[in-house]
Order: C-alpha cells, then structure tokens, then sequence
C-alpha cells in the first residue's frame, strides 16, 4: 500500500510544490528521488535535487525549504546555474523571493571564464557577490599561472568589477606584489591599461602607460604618454564612437622632438555613416607635420610610406526598374612626403562622378559615365576638368556556352576651364570616338579520376580559353592638353585587354590594336568535400598595335613597337596548402626579360606559413631592382612559435629589413621577443634603426609590452 506522501511526491517526479496558506508565496519547482513533509510545512527532498526558478537552477545531494520563511537550505554538490554565472559550493542558504543567500566553500564561474573561490560568500543580489577569503583567476583551473588573493572582495558583475582588499598577485603560487586595495575590471571600463615598452636606435628606450575612457556604452577614448628617451615626451589620443548611422574614429599624436628641436604631429581618422535614401558618408584621413615623420615614428610598413592621402566621399546607388546607377562627390587632399612643400600637390576639391546604366534589352545596354573635378594647388595650373563618356554594350553568348563577346562603342568628350596667366588656351578640349570587341572561347573537357585516395574520386576539368580583342581609338595628340592626373602605365595582365592604358583621365591613347590572350585551367573538385582547386593555371598574352603612334611623347618616352612585350605566367598547386606561382614579361626586339617574380606560398590548416617570393625588374624597362623576401610564421611545438620577416637587396648587397620573433602562447599568458633592424635612408635619426619589442601578457589583466 502507498504512503500518502508517495502518491504525491513520488520517486522522480516533478511537480509544482505551492504553499497555500501563504497568498504571496513564491512557487518552488522540487524534483527528487525522495521527497517527504514535516508537519509544520517543512520539504525535505534528497537524492538528485533539481529546483528550477525563474532565474536560476539548483541542484544538490539534499535540500531543506522552509517555506514559511521561503528559505532553502542545500547541502552536498551544490551548484547554482544561471546566465550570469554558475556557483559550486558545500553547502547553500537561499532566500526563494529574492536572489540573496550564503554559500560557503563557493566557485564562482563567470562566462568569460573567469573564477572566483572563496570560503564564504553573500550573494547581495544575482550580479553582485560578497566573499571572504578570496582567490581570483582567469586562468584555466589546471593551469593557474596566475591568481589575485584577498581577505575581502565584492563582485559586482553589472560594473563589471572585481574590487578586493589586502590583496596579494601571485605568480605559479609565489606572491610578488602587495596593495591593501586592487580593482579589477572584468569586462569594458575606464580606467589604465597595461604599459608598453620597447628599445631602439631611433628613439631609444620606450615606455607608454595608456588610460582608457569609456563614460558611455556607445563612445570611448584611450590617453596615451609616450615616453621616447631619445625624442621626448609624446602625447597620443584615440576616440571612437559608434551609433545607428555608423562610426567615427579620430587619432591625434604629438611631441615636442629633442632631435629636430621642433612640434611634430600627425592627425588622422575615420567615418562611415549609413544615411537614409540609400546613401553613405566615409571620410579617412591622414596627415603628418612634416615629411620624416613616419620615418621617425611609424611602424610596420608605414615607415617607408611616401604618400598620403585624406579623402571624403558622399555616395548613392539606386535602381528603377531597367535603369542602375550611382553618384558620388568626393574631396581629396594628397601629402607627398618626397616634396620638401607640399606647395606643387594636387588637391581635389570637388569631384562629382556618376555613372547610369540602361538595360534596354538584354543584348543592348545603354551607360553614360561623367566625371566633374576641381583641381586645386598653391604652385602650378589649377582649374576644372570635365569629362563625359556615352557609350553602347551589346553583350552575346551561345545558348549552349562556349562562345561569348562584347561590343562596345561610344565617345569621349573632355573640356578644361584653367587658371593661370601663361597659358595660351585656358579651355582647350578633347573629343575622341572609341569601339572594342572582345571575343572568348571555352573548350572544357570533364572527367573522373578514380583511386587517388583509396575510394575517393576527384572529378577533374580542364579549361582552354583564346581570348581575342580589338580596339580601335582615333585619339588626337594631346601633348598640349594639362595633365593631372595621367601616366602611361606599363603592360599587366590588368590592362593587357585594355583600350587604353593610361591612368585617369587626361589622356587616351591612340590605338588600333589586336590583343591575345590564351589561357590553359586545370581544377580537381572532390566530391566528398565539394571543395574546388586550381591545380595548374597557365596564361600568356601580347598584343600588336597597328599604328605604332604616341599621343604624348614625355609620358610615351619609349617608342610604340608593333608587338608589345610577351606576358607569361604559371600557377601550380599540387596541394591544398601549397601555391608556386611564376610571372614574366618578355621583351622580343630586344631579347631580354624586362621583369620576373616567382614565389612559393605554403600554409597549414594550424596556421603555419612561409612565403618566399623574388622580384626581378631590368634597368632597360624601368628601375632596376632584384629583392628576395621571405616570411615565416611556424608552430615550433604547440605553445612556442617563431616569426621571421626578410627583405633582402641583391643589387645592393644587404638587407633591408629583417626581423625575428620567438613567442609561447599559454592558456593562461603569452610572452614574446621580437628584435629587429631596418636600413632606411629615410629619419632623423640615423640611415638604420635597429631594436627589439617584448610581450609579456596574462589573460585577464592585458599585456606589458608592444
């Protein structure tokens, strides 16, 4: 015969327990494999406790609920679930109307993966806990490098702190710093970062101590002191806000330098505003006092930047029905850090560009592309140039693929209004009529290959594809035309299928030219995987001009020959993780090769990579150079990891750069040694620079060094 207790809190069953005689009593959730009742109202269940509440789960061996008092009383395996944080404890006393209590051997783990241990704790509400006897640590629990230990501590989840007092840091168990009071910050929060610290030739021994501000969740700002034994006291400032349009970001750095004896700054930023009727606002910025500035200053490949460039541009993209287009009106300001002045730089201010485009039926597309700029500069022809180009798309293919082409015809009509007493003509203009036709041709060949990988099959397709174009442009001479933005780009593989191959605007080249490319692809598809690979990819392409003519004898200094230099290029991937890629240009009047690079690119899926590459340029096309660069980033054995960078100068017999890097990354900290050396014409300082960078980080508490 059953108990009545049985019948209503049997073995494993789950049920609502409510209190009738108390009209505000907050319902308790008990499921065990034992429940039983006092006679004055008291539940005692054992055996795989589970309460559920509204904010949190509990789970023990036993637990006590007085529920008169609404107080639960848990003991053995105790462990408290909830979004904010999950708690393990001997033993726990919680009130049921509210998120208070007492635990007392408490773990306190945080999402983040921070915990907390203490021997007592007060839980104040279900962010915020009071604990005696404290240790803290982000580590992982079997690799504790590193933990806070304190009498007192109050965790306050919702700041975002951890404040303690008679706090002791210790490192692998050994105390090595005292404060009678320690806040930690556990999640974004005002307050100083770990300082960074480095040692070089230039500016000699460095030390910065950054302070970050952060008053709102939607903007903040981090205070730097730069301490530069060699050049002085520099002050850096960072702000970033963030709202329902986009973001803005302003940086400001300056020092007064004992080297130069003179004030040295570098402003810069970024914005990108999402603006209502589809339209968007970037702006990026970035400019120096002086033209050594970045020399002196920079880092990484800033050092040897030489130009500068601020720019601000307000765009729109729309459709209606067969009609597509855009707008834009931008400001340019260009900082050439070659110049002694800036006086003779073109600056563009403003410049209005657009493009329309009109579907009229598939195989006829009408586009107008129209440019407007203003052309601004202290020394020199200043004035505006606009530019107006109609033209006609007539795209077809075969309905069964393999065959395709493009005809495009249309004009180009360019007329400057200019500034300057010497000029005999202050509006001259262009007027040119342009046409192409481009044909391609695919012949694919599919098959299987079976037993490459046990039962795998790998499904492989080869691609042939001649690919002929003829343009034809009546360009007139425009020697006596301005130019301002215009040179005569040498032969890519960019503008190999190109009517033109000036940069912007101011000239066009005369052409009547036929160009031909071939290229050869091989691809393996796993089926498995449905992953894709270029195996073997080979191209080459020239072209022959009919006319052999220049239009502007000093940006044409060589002269037009009938065909152009052979391009040739080769890209194998044997495996996935592999890439060696080889590309040349081919001078055949007169039997040389005017570049080649080659390079060798290997990574793993565990993130190891070397890349080797060599550039060669022969002094009969342009600069001579011969350079090797290489770059190294291995695993040495899980934790330890090894960077090498090189870029050495063949012609010169020396390196110009080289770095070397030896980091070991625990779960719970990472240090790391970087020495370096450049050999830069370019500073104040010295014509090499040479130094080293050191990390030491823990989890938690943020990085000493650079």
């Amino acid at each position: 015969m059953l108990h009545p207790f049985q019948l209503l809190f049997g073995a494993a069953i789950f049920i609502p327990l409510f209190v009738a005689s108390i009209a505000l009593a907050e319902p308790v959730d008990i499921a065990a494999d034992e429940i039983s009742r006092t006679a004055d109202g008291v539940v005692v269940a054992r055996g795989h406790v589970v309460i559920k509440r509204q904010w949190d789960t509990l789970t023990a061996d036993e637990v006590t609920y007085r529920a008169k008092e609404h107080v639960l009383k848990a003991k053995g395996h105790v462990v408290i679930t909830s979004d904010n944080a999950t708690i393990e404890a001997d033993e726990a006393i919680m009130q049921t109307q509210s998120n208070t209590g007492f635990m007392t051997q408490a773990i306190i783990t945080l999402p983040s993966g921070d915990r907390l241990t203490a021997e007592r704790v007060r839980r104040v509400d279900d962010q915020t806990y009071e604990a005696e006897k404290v240790i803290f640590s982000s580590c992982p629990i079997d690799e504790e490098s590193w933990r806070l230990a304190a009498s007192h501590a109050v965790l306050d989840q919702q700041e975002g702190s951890l404040t303690s007092t008679h706090a002791r840091f210790e490192l692998w168990g050994t105390p090595v710093l005292y404060a009678p009071w320690w806040q930690q910050s556990l999640k974004r929060k005002s307050g100083f970062l770990m300082p960074s610290v480095a040692l070089g030739k230039r500016r000699g021994t460095e030390v910065s101590m950054p302070y970050y501000i952060a008053p709102q969740g939607n903007w903040d700002a981090t205070l730097t002191p730069h301490w530069m034994s060699a050049r002085g006291l520099m002050g850096e400032t960072e702000f970033r806000h963030i709202s329902q349009y986009g973001y803005e970001k302003i940086n400001i750095s300056g020092i007064n330098d004992a080297v130069t004896n003179s004030i040295r700054s570098r402003m810069g930023g970024e914005l990108l505003w999402q603006l209502p009727a589809n339209m968007r606002l970037k702006a990026k910025a970035d400019h120096v006092s002086d033209q050594l500035y970045l020399a002196d200053y920079a880092t990484g490949q800033q050092v040897s930047s030489v130009f500068l460039q601020s720019t601000i541009q307000l765009m729109q993209s729309g459709h209606y029905k067969d009609l597509t287009g855009y707008w834009s009106l931008q400001g340019v300001h260009q900082q050439n850090l070659t110049l002694p002045s800036n006086a003779t730089t073109l600056q563009i201010l403003p410049r209005l560009q657009s493009h329309a485009q009109w579907a009229l039926s598939p195989n006829f597309i009408l586009n107008v592309d129209q440019q407007s700029t203003r052309y601004s500069r202290r020394n020199g022809v200043n004035g505006w140039r606009v530019n107006v180009q109609p033209y006609v798309e007539i795209p077809w293919e075969l309905d069964m693929g393999g065959l395709s082409s493009m005809l495009r015809v249309g004009s180009q009509h360019t007329r400057y209004w200019l500034k300057n007493n010497n000029l005999a003509d202050t509006t001259p203009s262009r007027t040119t009529g342009q046409a192409s036709l481009e044909v391609r041709l695919d012949f694919e060949r599919i098959g299987d290959q079976s037993k490459l990988s046990g039962n795998t099959q790998h499904r492989w397709r080869h691609v042939l594809s001649p690919i002929i174009r003829y343009d034809y442009s009546a360009a007139p001479n425009q020697a006596a035309l301005p130019n301002f933005d215009s040179g005569f780009a040498l032969l890519t593989w960019n503008n190999l299928l190109s009517g033109n191959r000036f940069s912007g605007l101011d000239r066009i080249e005369r052409s009547n030219r036929v160009s031909v490319l071939l290229e050869s692809r091989l691809q393996f598809k796993n089926p498995d995987t449905l992953s894709t690979r270029d195996m073997l990819l080979v191209r080459a392409g020239a072209s022959y001009d009919l006319l052999q003519q220049n239009i502007d004898p000093t940006l044409q200094s060589a002269p037009v020959r009938t065909w152009s230099d052979l391009l040739a290029e080769v890209v194998w991937q044997p495996a996935a993780n592999m890439r060696l890629f080889a590309s040349g240009q081919y001078n055949p009047d007169e039997r040389y090769w005017a570049n080649i690079t080659a390079a060798v690119n290997m990574a793993s899926a565990t993130g190891n990579q070397i890349n080797i590459a060599y550039q060669f340029t022969d002094a009969r096309y342009t600069i001579e150079t011969q350079l090797l660069n290489a770059q190294a980033k291995l695993g040495l054995n899980g934790r330890w990891k090894a960077t090498a960078n090189w870029q050495y100068d063949l012609l010169r017999k020396f390196s110009q750069q080289t770095s070397l890097g030896l980091q070991y990354q625990h779960p719970c900290w990472t240090v790391g040694l970087e020495a370096y050396k450049s050999n830069s014409p370019l500073g104040t300082g010295t014509s090499s620079n040479f130094g080293f960078h050191v990390l030491l980080e823990f989890k938690g508490l943020g990085s000493v060094g650079s």
